[in-house]
């Protein structure tokens, strides 16, 4: 490899590495709160370390081990000082005002100022008296277009936002204000910015952190609660974990999305947006996969082989089997997303490299290839959402029937429940049946296009949390009425 082209993969390396020093992050607070655990509760602290040996913890754990082991080896590629001043700068106070006197009479007195211009997002100047202030300061050698100097009245602030698009009132890496006071009075000029990281990227690491941190957290709270429901759903995410589809899934998944760095989709500059849209695509298909096939051999198959009347005989009700075997889905599925979007966010980083490499264009800065991997994440979670809610549907179907019908019955809902718009805009000013039909797959399918916003996400258009909150009440409420309908088929069910 030629240094200049290793050198261009070097630009997609930092936001792969915030990805990673999220985890360790998570790993560092994890075992703070483990090691004070232990000389709190030492038998609780126990507990909590045999939770790495469940279904969900242990690949979880080398999840996180995998993206801090490669973080660390990352860190001698990565600009530190520029991201480290960003990530100071998302910690540090925003806004600042400060007051100096100007001399009567001076030119050009030079005025003390803190701050990178990089960092500068709104700036505004206001003084008591008229005041000529100079911002810009001419470089020897250069020809730069120069900003007038700035003419105060008095009360009649002066201002510059970064968001009107305006040339930035300084140059270089440090600010400098030099005024001018025509007048044999005193001036008072008061000086108020504000200031954001320069690479605001940069918050992909705090985000990565509490992600995994909350995660963390509800799944301990999951284990302290419910305690009956929590061991049904470790058993069905450990009897997943071990069934070969779980590990094919994975590995073809990866595979695949690697892969679809160096495929070319002939689309004229627009393989970034493909790739996006071709790996939501096939993380989502992966998981659900994984997660019918999962509900067919927990569920079918232990009633089938007489294995749930031997689960049931214990002090366990129908209802917390049934929630315990919906809670394990619902981790499987999130293991699923949790491997595959890792992967799917670092290859969408490498791909607008290779991209701009192989369409000849202007290297990329490494802050393009983060802006495009954060554009992933609402389609990520909006597909986990569809996942979760075919869950529930899977789980419904295979209280009574088997793993064949099961795949073919959730794979159908997936493919009308896609279709339901179009169903009931084609069923409009149609025959009688066919209207009967539209408003039949309406009101009983769910609407799968919801959680479909590989168009915006394509486009680079930014997805509002509102959203996503309502996205995820939808699936919450679509999910409770499967399982409601499980309950019920699965509480008159014989399992002698």
């Amino acid at each position: 490899m030629t240094p200049l082209l290793a050198n261009r993969w070097l630009i997609a390396l930092p936001p792969i590495w915030l990805l990673g020093m999220g985890a360790i992050v998570a790993i560092a607070v994890i075992l703070l709160a483990w090691g004070a655990l232990l000389l709190l509760s030492p038998r609780a602290a126990a507990e909590a370390r045999l939770s790495l040996r469940d279904g969900f913890a242990g690949p979880m754990a080398w999840l996180l081990l995998t993206l801090s082991a490669l973080a660390v080896a990352l860190t001698p590629l990565v600009p530190l000082d520029a991201i480290g001043r960003s990530l100071a700068r998302l910690l540090a106070a925003q806004g600042a005002q400060q007051s100096i006197d100007i001399a009567p009479r001076a030119v050009l007195q030079e005025i003390p100022i803190d701050l990178r211009p990089q960092e500068l997002e709104s700036f505004e100047l206001q003084s008591d008296a008229p005041l000529t202030v100079r911002t810009q300061q001419p470089i020897e050698g250069f020809a730069l277009v120069k900003v007038p100097d700035v003419e105060l009245s008095a009360a009649t602030p002066w201002q510059w936002k970064r968001s009107e698009g305006r040339m930035n009132p300084f140059l270089g890496q440090r600010a400098k204000l030099e005024a001018t006071n025509s007048s044999d009075k005193s001036v008072r000029l008061t000086i108020r910015s504000r200031l954001v990281p320069e690479f605001s990227q940069t918050a992909i690491l705090p985000w990565t952190a509490v992600t995994l941190l909350a995660i963390a957290g509800f799944y301990l709270l999951f284990r302290l609660v419910p305690r009956r429901i929590a061991a049904v759903a470790s058993a069905t995410t450990k009897e997943a974990i071990g069934q070969p589809i779980f590990a094919v899934a994975i590995i073809v998944g990866a595979v695949l999305l690697m892969a679809f760095i160096v495929i070319p989709y002939n689309t004229f500059g627009e393989d970034v947006k493909m790739l996006k849209d071709s790996g939501l695509t096939l993380v989502k298909v992966l998981a659900l996969l994984v997660v019918v096939w999962t509900a067919s051999v927990s569920v079918a198959d232990e009633i089938e082989g007489r294995t749930a009347l031997t689960v049931l005989s214990k002090p366990l009700t129908r209802r917390q089997f049934i929630l315990g075997k919906f809670a394990g889905l619902v981790l499987v599925a999130l293991l699923v997303f949790l491997i595959l979007g890792s992967v799917l966010l670092m290859t969408t980083s490498l791909k607008v490299v290779y991209d701009a490499r192989e369409g000849a264009k202007v290297d990329p800065l490494w802050r393009d290839c983060a802006d495009e991997m954060i554009t992933v994440v609402p389609g990520l979670v909006l597909s986990l959402l569809e996942t979760i809610l075919l869950a529930a549907v899977s789980l419904a179907v295979s209280t009574r029937l088997g793993m064949v019908p099961n795949l073919i019955i959730c794979f159908t809902v997936y493919a009308l429940g896609h279709l339901v718009p179009l169903i009931v805009q084609s069923s409009v000013g149609k025959f009688a049946i066919v209207r009967f039909v539209g408003q039949l797959f309406a009101t009983i399918l769910p609407v799968l296009e919801h959680f479909t916003i590989e168009a915006a996400v394509v486009g680079g258009v930014p997805v509002p949390w509102s959203y996503l909150g309502w996205a995820a009440l939808y699936a919450a409420l679509y999910s409770t009425v499967a399982l409601l309908v499980a309950l019920i088929l699965f509480q008159d069910r014989d399992l002698a």
